[in-house]
């Protein structure tokens, strides 16, 4: 089962995890150290939480419970808010319909992300092309992005007119064609343990918990 994250909880502390490249590293008496490379590996997500109370604890209960151990997936934001483009530079995300006209009084959609931004790959691909268009070059190495339900980091971006080549970590989980380009991206997580979102209440009221999840793929 998949469930989405509670709006209501919003971490203090925030580390996000790229994809580590290697696995299962050891080393030999003569100091030879051989590491098996793994294809596309999970992302992390390390969250620290300031104190719970009221609201905030019955959604952090009504969360342990969704997750049933390691059971279950949630679909979670990754919280890179300082970092990802602006409301402001994404146009405020308003969209006519398909066939560009408005509604009778002039409105338009309202999104929460890019529109019309839409990228192609075969899965393993490392560089993808993508064109923002009226956008402009509103994206840079370092920040996060996501193609369906997977997250990736830019390592690099170059620039031709508003065509950005960008180098991605991992590389494409699947094949897409046009698929929406996202600046905010989400991630289907699990627990890295069963009792993972196990929250404490101190004079049973209130908690600080942590939380650590992994990508996951069985969504």
């Amino acid at each position: 089962m998949i469930f989405d994250w509670p709006a209501v909880l919003e971490p203090q502390d925030v580390n996000i995890q790229p994809p580590r490249k290697t696995e299962g590293t050891s080393t030999s008496l003569s100091g030879f150290m051989q590491t098996a490379v793994t294809p596309r590996p999970p992302f992390g997500l390390k969250l620290i939480f300031p104190q719970l109370h009221g609201a905030e604890v019955l959604a952090w209960r009504a969360m342990e419970g969704l997750f049933e151990g390691r059971a279950n997936i949630v679909r979670i934001p990754l919280f890179d808010l300082w970092f990802r483009a602006s409301d402001a530079q994404i146009g405020a995300g308003r969209v006519a319909h398909s066939d560009g006209t408005a509604f009778s009084d002039g409105a338009l959609y309202v999104t929460d992300d890019l529109s019309g931004v839409t990228v192609s790959g075969v899965q393993g691909q490392r560089n993808l092309t993508v064109d923002f268009g009226a956008y402009g070059q509103l994206f840079q190495a370092g920040l996060f992005f996501g193609i369906g339900e997977h997250p990736y980091l830019a390592t690099g971006v170059w620039w031709n007119g508003t065509v950005a080549t960008i180098r991605c970590t991992p590389t494409l989980r699947t094949a897409c064609t046009d698929a929406p380009f996202r600046l905010r991206p989400t991630m289907l997580a699990g627990l890295t343990r069963d009792e993972g979102a196990n929250l404490e209440l101190t004079r049973a009221r209130y908690g600080a918990p942590s939380l650590e999840l992994v990508e996951r793929f069985d969504g």
